[in-house]
Parts: structure tokens; sequence; C-alpha cells
């Protein structure tokens, strides 16, 4: 798919932290909603992180091919699930914040060069 001003690819940065005693669970719940939405159709990457430090704290990384994707990938019934089981899961609430991709910076070394003569 071509991207236009319309079909715009986004992103969202999702941190969660588990609940005391639900470490476990809420890894094997996260792997399996992996699994599942990178096969939604328009997501170019839905990566699981999680942090070297603290354990309990992880870091989802999705990227859409469209706002229209990510909408659609809102429906799947993995998803779904987790969001409703997810005040047994963790600690806080889940903290999701959505980046648009500025564009494709392939070649902005040359640019860079350009800019500095």
């Amino acid at each position: 798919m071509r991207r236009t001003k319309t079909t715009e690819s986004i992103a969202n940065a999702v941190f969660l932290r588990s609940r005391a005693g639900k470490e476990k669970e809420l890894a094997s719940r996260l792997e399996a909603l992996v699994l599942a939405s990178r096969s939604d159709p328009g997501v170019l990457i839905y990566d699981l992180h999680r942090s070297t430090a603290d354990p309990a704290l992880w870091f989802l990384y999705e990227r859409y091919e469209s706002q229209e994707h990510f909408n659609r990938h809102r429906e799947n019934p993995v998803l779904r699930r987790f969001i409703a089981d997810a005040a047994t899961l963790l600690d806080g609430k889940l903290d999701v914040r959505t980046f648009r991709l500025i564009g494709d910076l392939h070649g902005a070394e040359g640019n860079q060069d350009q800019a500095k003569s």
C-alpha cells in the first residue's frame, strides 16, 4: 500500500506494569497478544519488550499502515479480552502513546551534509 496523506503510518508505544504475583500470567497473555496481532491486516510491527532493570515493566511497540488499520486491530478478540482483563493483570492503567511517522528519512545523511555546506 502506498502511503498518502490519508494513509499515514502510525505507531503506538505502550507501557504496562504487572501486578505483583501476576508476572507469569501477564507474560503469557502478552505473548499471545503479540502472536494474534501480528497477523492483523496493516500491522507492520508488533514487538514486545521487557525491562532489563524491572521485570514487572513491559513495553509494546506497534506500527500500523494507517489509522484505519489500527482501528480494525482494536477489534481483535485477543486484544479485546486482554483489555477486559487488564485490571486484574496490571498495576495501574495501560499507558498508550500514539505517534505519527514523520517521513522516510532514507538518504537523510546526504541532506544533512548539504545543509552544513
